[in-house]
């Protein structure tokens, strides 16, 4: 063949596609400047000099780029093979002008190197102008201050290039599979081969919908949230598995039973709906089902994510409750006194500023309590039957000297507070003991202790029965810990400062360091560890966290997003060359403009506005097991959670409303085209 004849088409083809080509380069520069900007942030020597926890910031991004490559390769090849579909027609047309198909296939080679270096130079030109905007946006999210200069990645180059470069090799290699395995005439055909209407498949709908109500029952059901991490995996995988079966099965068997019902059916406006309904379902429900899940994942990342944000002040109150926090466990009464003395003798030497502080003592033992009934049991057996129940336990001369008041208990008298316990009995049963309820308080004497994870209790007792709660903890205990009666209390030491955030770090770090001081000189026992910080300077490293993984949620819900768009996008133009021959057919016989139009807009509006209606659903249903799941991030502000997820999903829907009225116009073109 005359020399250049094959480039000419390759250029001609991408010019004569460009309705399906741009879309599909848009998609490549944006995934190409996606991965170049993670690439740019892990790779900025900014990030070092800037950010004290960059470790830990490059490995929250370095687990984000991985779910983005994986998101690109599988997006790429469905956009290429759906471009592949619209032109078979095209390449079947060259066959059988006498194109063979190693000739087919260098057009297809040139095609791609084309659309590969445009992809690839569009992207990282990109990715380098956009990667300072990233940079910001990250030291805007950390709470750290611009810092000026320009940096290009030559690694993040280097990957782009080999990543996708690896990536279009293997879409031109399925491309020429494909070719090489089809035959002409089916090439022509193209999509205008007869279609059956779609049977109702049963059993695959009853299937969907008990792994819907599974996936559904544990989101609800599921109280610890230690197990909400392993049962959100199980959860997601069937919503998923039944969101896919009742978009291709359900929807068929529900139309079908609309189509049974005459007096329903024979209406012009439900017999040329539903009818249309069918056929639609059946050649988009993958592609639906593929919407709402991603539009799902877009919203539970960027709720998720921006509630952890801006709940990071409670966070942080839950974890620290005073400005400089610490507490000392696994020590005796002796040391607990030698400890507080400390941290008087630090205050006073420092002349520290103070607000507010706590000195408390008490024993802490993790039980089970299963209707109504406590039982101090081996951790190992805790999560086998009931509830885990964190129980503290104050001496009533401890309690007097927190509070100013004499609960004047007998022994086998207590006072009470819990968490979570809507039956408030007048005894309670520990283990074979039966304590008498004295009292139950609004709130606990306790400012510290307080697990967020689990259900927590105070007792308030005589010091005889601290003593025989105490034993029953060792006896329990014995073939997991070594620690002796009287050896495994815990004293909490608070201190809130006046003045600023610089204020409380220059008057907390010798306080801190005078506790930490006693365990390095042997002061406290070998068993003994200490938990402390000061919140202000906390701050730093939990904005590291959740700083970036804002980022990152943020980073993976637009290219969520972008698929979801690029797959309604798909689906207009698919439907609008589908629709082409149906729209003249039913004007012909005997259907106005307005009618088929006004039937086929709302056929659209059915099928495209189903997915996110589902997502909604979903996002409803997750809400009980992913509240949990915050808990252990230490959220536990429910109100902001609920906001953060109503905002989310109203800014959510309002974009994926104008998606549609986007690419609603390319389909009417292409419907309405003479």
């Amino acid at each position: 063949m005359r020399k250049g004849i094959f480039s000419k088409l390759a250029v001609q083809n991408i010019r004569n596609n460009k309705s399906t080509y741009i879309p599909y380069m848009i998609t490549c520069i944006f995934c190409i400047a996606m991965i170049y900007m993670m690439e740019f942030l892990r790779d900025c020597p900014t990030l070092d000099q800037a950010v004290r926890h960059a470790a830990e910031v490059r490995m929250i991004l370095s687990t984000g780029e991985v779910v983005v490559v994986i998101f690109c390769v599988i997006f790429l090849i469905y956009s290429n093979s759906f471009l592949m579909k619209r032109r078979q027609k095209e390449i079947g047309l060259y066959n059988i002008l006498g194109l063979e198909r190693n000739h087919i296939g260098i057009v297809l080679l040139l095609e791609t190197i084309f659309t590969t270096i445009l992809s690839l130079t569009g992207g990282i030109a990109i990715g380098i102008l956009a990667s300072k905007l990233s940079l910001l946006l990250l030291l805007r999210l950390l709470h750290i201050p611009a810092v000026l200069g320009f940096y290009i990645s030559t690694k993040g180059i280097i990957t782009c290039l080999l990543m996708f470069g690896a990536i279009f090799l293997l879409i031109l290699l399925l491309n020429l599979r494909r070719i090489h395995l089809s035959r002409p005439v089916e090439l022509l055909r193209g999509n205008n081969t007869g279609e059956r209407e779609p049977k109702a498949k049963w059993l695959m709908a009853l299937l969907g919908f008990i792994c819907l109500s599974i996936g559904y029952y544990l989101a609800i059901t599921t109280e610890s949230p230690i197990k909400a991490i392993t049962i959100f995996l199980l959860a997601v995988i069937l919503v998923m598995a039944g969101t896919y079966l009742l978009f291709t099965a359900g929807s068929i068997v529900i139309l079908k039973f609309l189509l049974r019902r005459k007096s329903f059916y024979y209406k012009t406006g439900n017999f040329i709906s539903i009818s249309g309904m069918l056929y639609r379902m059946k050649q988009n429900a993958v592609g639906l089902a593929s919407i709402c899940i991603l539009s799902t994942g877009v919203l539970l990342m960027i709720s998720m994510t921006v509630s952890i944000y801006f709940g990071m002040n409670d966070i942080m109150v839950n974890r620290y409750p005073y400005d400089t926090d610490i507490s000392i466990t696994g020590v005796g009464e002796e040391e607990c006194q030698t400890a507080i003395e400390t941290f008087e003798k630090a205050i006073s030497d420092n002349k520290v500023p103070v607000d507010k502080k706590a000195e408390e003592i008490y024993l802490t033992i993790i039980s089970r309590i299963d209707h109504g009934q406590i039982q101090i049991a081996e951790p190992g057996t805790l999560t086998e039957s009931g509830s885990v129940l964190t129980l503290s336990l104050v001496r009533q001369s401890e309690y007097e000297k927190l509070t100013g008041t004499n609960p004047a208990l007998q022994d086998g008298e207590i006072l009470a507070w819990a968490s979570k316990m809507t039956e408030k009995s007048d005894s309670l049963t520990v283990n074979d003991s039966v304590f008498s309820v004295k009292k139950w308080l609004d709130n606990s004497p306790l400012t510290c202790g307080r697990d967020i994870v689990y259900r927590n209790a105070v007792f308030v007792v005589t010091d005889s029965d601290f003593e025989k709660f105490d034993k029953m903890r060792t006896e329990m205990y014995k073939n997991t810990s070594a620690t002796p009666a009287g050896q495994d209390l815990t004293v909490h030491l608070g201190l809130d400062i006046t003045g600023s955030d610089e204020t409380k770090i220059a008057y907390g770090t010798p306080v801190l360091d005078a506790i930490k001081a006693l365990q390095d000189n042997g002061q406290l026992s070998d068993n003994s560890w200490i938990t402390s910080g000061i919140r202000a300077q906390e701050y730093d490293s939990y904005y590291a966290d959740n700083g970036s993984l804002l980022f990152i949620g943020i980073f993976l819900g637009s290219l969520f997003l972008l698929g979801t768009a690029m797959i309604i996008y798909y689906k207009q133009i698919s439907e609008g060359y589908e629709d082409q021959n149906r729209f003249e057919i039913m004007q012909k016989v005997g259907l106005s403009h307005r009618e088929v139009k006004s039937s086929i807009r709302r056929q659209i509006l059915m099928v495209f506005f189903l997915p996110l209606l589902m997502a909604m659903l979903h996002i409803s249903m997750a809400f009980p097991l992913i509240r949990r799941m915050l808990l252990l991030f230490g959220m536990t502000n429910t109100r902001l959670f609920i906001g953060c997820t109503a905002g989310t999903v109203l800014i959510f829907a309002l974009v994926y409303g104008l998606i549609y009225l986007m690419t609603a116009k390319s389909y009417y073109h292409i419907v309405e085209r003479r």
